[in-house]
Formats: C-alpha cells, sequence, structure tokens
C-alpha cells in the first residue's frame, strides 16, 4: 500500500507519513511490519497519556512555543512567526524584508496566498504579544495589590 492511500484512512496526517519515510522509518510502499508499526502508533495517535511524557522532557518555554506554533502548517509560517514575537518592543519589521529573507532561507517564491498567510500570521503573533503584556501587567498589579494589603495590616497594628 502507498503512503497516499494509507493517509487517506489513518489518523496520522500524510505530511508525518511523509516525514517518517524521509528518516526512513517506513518505505514506500508501505511493508507489513511497516504497517504493524503504523497500526500501533495510530492507536497511540493522540493520547494524553502518550503525549504528557513526551512534553514534559521539553521546559516550559520550548512546550508554550510548541502550542503557540501547532496549527501553523509550515516551517516558515513558524519561522516568520517566531521573528515577530521575538522581535524587541522598539524594533520594526517590514513585511518586505521578511518576504525576501524566507524567499532567500525556503529557496522559493511566495505567491499572493502565502504572502496573505504571512498577513495573518504577523497579527496572530501581535494578538499574542498584547496578550503576554496584558497578562504581565496584570501580574504587576497583582503582586503592588498584595503588597498594599500587608502594608495596611501592619498600619492597623
Amino acid at each position: 500500500m502507498e503512503i497516499k492511500e494509507y493517509a487517506k484512512t489513518s489518523k496520522i496526517p500524510l505530511k508525518t507519513l511523509r516525514w517518517m519515510e524521509r528518516i526512513k522509518k517506513i518505505s514506500n510502499p508501505l511493508s507489513d511490519d511497516d504497517l504493524i508499526g503504523l497500526k500501533l502508533l495510530e492507536n497511540l495517535w493522540g493520547l494524553h497519556d502518550f503525549l504528557r511524557p513526551q512534553l514534559s522532557q521539553k521546559n516550559i518555554k520550548h512546550r508554550k512555543a510548541l502550542i503557540d506554533t501547532c496549527d501553523l502548517e509550515t516551517k516558515w509560517e513558524r519561522y516568520a512567526f517566531s521573528r515577530f514575537i521575538n522581535l524587541e518592543p522598539d524594533k520594526r519589521l517590514f513585511m518586505k524584508n521578511l518576504i525576501a529573507e524566507i524567499e532567500t532561507t525556503y529557496r522559493f517564491k511566495l505567491s499572493i496566498f502565502e504572502i496573505r498567510k504571512l498577513y495573518r500570521v504577523r497579527k496572530r503573533a501581535q494578538r499574542a504579544k498584547e496578550r503576554l503584556v496584558k497578562k504581565e501587567l496584570n501580574e504587576g498589579m497583582k503582586m503592588a495589590n498584595n503588597d498594599l494589603r500587608k502594608s495596611e495590616l501592619d498600619f492597623a497594628k
């Protein structure tokens, strides 16, 4: 059976199967041993008890980054997201420059559709940064409020 045919009925995405073929964990066409292994993997695919120990090996920063970018399909989208997220507050990253970077690094010309996708990635990164700033601000306010309560108690004594 071909990988493409198998992917039509499998929980495992075609992209993952192609990656497994590239790193020579499975062959195309799939052998009987490959099918047995893939059936086992399918049974475990997406189970929390299977994912949790894998994720626990990563540090919290890496886990959050993985979760933030898990639905970005391509490497260049994840690259663009991380460029925007890691951008210093007073710096700017122009889309023309980023498009040129991506085209040079990944050796392909972005289509109009992909450029639109890039704008969506930028917007998503901006929202994520805004949420992060808001969260830090709220935590700072909570810390300040906690200090006020302590000082009020000391004053009442």
